[in-house]
């Protein structure tokens, strides 16, 4: 196939595009398609020509195409809600990256970029679901964490930003953009910590009058210390399960849930369904909560009677 003209000009542009050559590779593509106008791959190579080069309306024109010719590319949809949302069509950018995920569940560009969409429309529960989606399916995604941090800097929540953009610092090290982000964020953490103007709280007077070099009695004091042994395994075991329990039903029906509002025509995810199942998990948690704050009540009560012989 080495004389085949189509295939030397498809080499041609690939090229041109790999060495940043973009007009050339655009000169090159739209020869490809006079030759071939109904080939999606010469589309698809053609909108990412012409996003490349700023011409989104031509992008998103070409992208058109190739979903036309090849109905089922869900990285066609993927790149035409990222151009759509540049070009401030948000709705459309929605439906369209809906479309892509309902393809292609497990392609994370497509809840990036739908967290993208809802951080320009302003709805940053929605910016934030879809980005953690996008982490889940792809944890090295640096940007996703990035944007994360943005959200929650804005949001003064400095902790959890911090988090964020040390992850992505993580997967990119040496990051110019990532660096200056935390830096950022600690510096307001530190502002907060300062200017709160907060002094730490006086120990209680029991702890104050505690003798570290007194002895306790194992024969006098041993049921007191079997039942303080006793009940901290109890509540180690408590706060185990808790966290698989956290780990595995939480997630995935938080998961779920978050799924069935950011695609909510996907057949796959019933929003019933997953809002019953949500509520089951729910209440579960909390019958987690009470039990180990019970245990850890009976500890602490334990502790200061030791603590008063």
């Amino acid at each position: 196939m080495a004389n085949n003209p189509v295939e030397a000009l498809r080499k041609q542009a690939q090229d041109a595009m790999s060495r940043g050559q973009y007009q050339e590779a655009r000169q090159l593509y739209l020869q490809l398609l006079g030759l071939q106008p109904d080939n999606p791959d010469v589309h698809y190579g053609l909108a990412t020509v012409f996003f490349l080069v700023g011409d989104a309306e031509s992008a998103a024109h070409h992208f058109k195409q190739v979903i036309r010719l090849d109905p089922l590319r869900a990285a066609a949809y993927v790149n035409l809600g990222a151009v759509q949302n540049r070009l401030e069509q948000h709705d459309e950018a929605l439906a369209t990256l809906r479309k892509a995920i309902q393809l292609d569940p497990n392609r994370a560009e497509g809840y990036y970029n739908m967290g993208l969409v809802y951080k320009q429309l302003g709805q940053l529960d929605m910016a934030v679901n879809a980005y953690r989606e996008a982490i889940r399916i792809n944890p090295r995604m640096y940007d996703a964490h990035y944007n994360l941090g943005n959200i929650f800097l804005e949001r003064e929540q400095y902790h959890q930003a911090i988090a964020h953009y040390k992850q992505a610092l993580e997967i990119r090290p040496d990051w110019p953009k990532g660096k200056a982000a935390l830096d950022s964020a600690l510096a307001h953490q530190q502002e907060v910590k300062h200017g709160s103007g907060v002094s730490p709280a006086p120990a209680p007077a029991s702890e104050a009058k505690l003798d570290p070099d007194r002895l306790l009695d194992p024969n006098f004091h041993a049921q007191l210390l079997r039942d303080l042994h006793e009940i901290v395994i109890e509540a180690d075991n408590e706060t185990q399960a808790m966290l698989e329990f956290l780990q595995k039903e939480v997630e995935e029906a938080i998961r779920n849930l978050s799924i069935c509002i950011l695609t909510p025509k996907d057949p796959k995810y019933n929003l019933d369904d997953s809002i019953a199942r949500f509520d089951e998990v729910v209440v579960k948690l909390k019958h987690f909560q009470e039990t180990l704050q019970k245990k850890m009540l009976r500890s602490k009560l334990l502790g200061e009677q030791i603590a008063r012989i």
